[in-house]
């Protein structure tokens, strides 16, 4: 083995040496965070880009969602609104429908059913025959009427009943023709006045 002279002082030569290739490792390992921190930077931006147009897409449908919703209640709030106000107003109609035969009085009452039992028998001359089906509250009052009458044909009432507030339904015998002479029936365009009226006094 050939013999290796070293110039200088062995001790220093070997430190130099080692800060040289420690200042080189840096370097490199500087180069390689420098590298490591592009990529990271860009795989973040990347990532922060999804992310935001992800959460705004997110946003977009929970607004739609919302929007969604929000329409749905205040549809449902209007429809509730309105069956209230209906039936706030059918209340008062039908208050005022109950209290009509006592506004009227009995004998004014009387003359009132008199005259719509007259006019259904001469509406149903043709059948020869009436059947009435009564208010039930008004049955007593009708068979009165019907006994006591002078009609142009015979006259009878039915044992069943029919619902209102008063007045009857009269009908052929054979059922093919049928009146209706309830009082909301026969009031009907003034029935739809007091509605009118009731929705300006109660709503406005």
């Amino acid at each position: 083995m050939p013999r290796v002279r070293v110039y200088g002082d062995p001790e220093s030569v070997a430190k130099r040496a080692v800060e040289e290739l420690r200042a080189e490792i840096v370097r490199k390992l500087d180069e390689a965070l420098d590298g490591a921190l592009r990529i990271l930077d860009a795989a973040k931006n990347r990532a922060l880009t999804r992310i935001e147009r992800e959460l705004g897409e997110a946003l977009r449908e929970a607004e739609e969602r919302v929007r969604a919703e929000r329409a749905t209640y205040e549809a449902r709030l209007r429809v509730e609104e309105m069956n209230a106000r209906n039936e706030w107003i059918e209340r008062a109609v039908n208050e005022a429908l109950k209290k009509l035969r006592e506004a009227l009085g009995e004998d004014e009452y009387r003359r009132f059913l008199e005259a719509l039992v007259r006019n259904a028998a001469e509406a149903l001359r043709d059948a020869g025959e009436m059947i009435i089906y009564p208010v039930e509250s008004d049955r007593p009052l009708l068979e009165k009427i019907v006994a006591e009458a002078q009609l142009p044909i015979r006259a009878s009432l039915a044992a069943e009943s029919v619902e209102g507030y008063g007045g009857f339904v009269a009908s052929s015998p054979d059922g093919s023709v049928r009146l209706d002479y309830r009082i909301e029936s026969v009031l009907a365009e003034a029935v739809e006045e007091a509605r009118a009226a009731a929705a300006a006094k109660l709503f406005g």
